[in-house]
């Protein structure tokens, strides 16, 4: 469950917006242009990277 509570939160900062649960004061609205998914995962050291868009080579 902590594992998973770091992956959330790297996740949330990790974007520039407010989205599902993670409401920023700094960024209220979400951004289309972010649309897409941010993959999480790193026990030690958490690290993120966003997805590569559907229909988009890698």
């Amino acid at each position: 469950m902590t594992a998973h509570a770091r992956w959330m939160y790297a996740a949330a900062l990790a974007r520039s917006e407010s989205r599902g649960m993670a409401k920023r004061l700094d960024h209220p609205d979400q951004d289309p242009a972010q649309h897409h998914r941010i993959l999480v995962g790193g026990l030690d050291r958490v690290w993120t990277r966003p997805a590569a868009r559907a229909g988009v080579a890698a």
